[in-house]
């Protein structure tokens, strides 16, 4: 359909950006009162939410300081340790690996935690090696794992007990934290259904115990200051945020599968129903 006669350029990017920052926004900040100054967070919320009447300039000034000074950009990518890819990959060769990302929801209480949770599941293409892995393949492997994951959104019930299951020559290593063994077997089930591989009950453990990790877990000395102890296996849910294609001898993964509000480029399956 042709675009209308007197569609301008201006509004309808400033309405697009407005719909999906503010919706960010509002996530972000679920716990704090909107339309308020009475505290520095509440205020800090009106600041960065975009009104119609903003100019270019007040968009990119919101946009700023919600991503950057806010720091939402940071929730969105936790710091972590690790090495350049080029390091690693001089060192180890490997098959080429799916990786799959889980998360709490923002809007999510996590007032006892120090972020939201955050889950990762790996998968070995053993019939698969960087010579033969191809983008046709690739695209075959996100249009599986949208269906297995993203639509709809696949939910994953972690907990404090302890699930693995062993398959080494289909390339499965899973070791999962869940509420219970049928919720290990669930989340399994559908790991081994992106390749169509039947479960085994031979390839599972199940660790069982009376151990409870609550969510309060005091405070500490850190640096000089008295911050929050990590808390230990939450009993949280996460869902399916993006997948990616790893690949021995190219330093950048391939993205598969992301949801609409996952900042990633270049992806072969994206989904805009979460």
């Amino acid at each position: 359909m042709a675009l209308p006669t007197n569609f301008s350029e201006w509004e309808h990017l400033q309405d697009t950006i407005r719909l999906w920052h503010n919706k960010s926004v509002n996530k972000y900040f679920n716990n704090t009162p909107a339309d308020s100054l009475e505290t520095p967070k509440s205020s800090l919320r009106v600041a960065c939410t975009m009104k119609d009447s903003d100019t270019a300039t007040m968009t990119m000034m919101r946009m700023w300081l919600f991503e950057i000074t806010a720091g939402h950009a940071q929730s969105l990518q936790a710091p972590m340790y690790a090495i350049p890819v080029q390091e690693l990959q001089r060192d180890v060769k490997f098959k080429p690996q799916i990786k799959l990302y889980f998360r709490e929801r923002l809007d999510q209480d996590t007032t006892d935690r120090i972020s939201p949770a955050r889950g990762e599941i790996t998968i070995r293409l053993m019939n698969e090696s960087s010579d033969t892995i191809s983008r046709a393949k690739a695209v075959e492997l996100a249009r599986d794992i949208k269906r297995e994951f993203a639509t709809p959104v696949f939910i994953w019930e972690k907990g404090w007990y302890k699930f693995t299951y062993l398959d080494t020559q289909h390339g499965y290593d899973l070791r999962l934290f869940v509420k219970s063994k049928a919720e290990g077997i669930r989340v399994a089930r559908q790991v081994l259904q992106i390749q169509g591989h039947s479960f085994n009950d031979d390839y599972l453990n199940f660790v069982e115990h009376d151990r409870s990790y609550p969510l309060n877990q005091g405070t500490h000395r850190v640096y000089g200051r008295t911050v929050k102890k990590p808390v230990q296996r939450p009993r949280v849910d996460l869902r399916f945020r993006y997948a990616q294609l790893l690949i021995w001898g190219q330093t950048t993964a391939v993205n598969l599968v992301a949801m609409a509000d996952v900042g990633l480029k270049s992806v072969i399956e994206r989904v805009y129903d979460s």
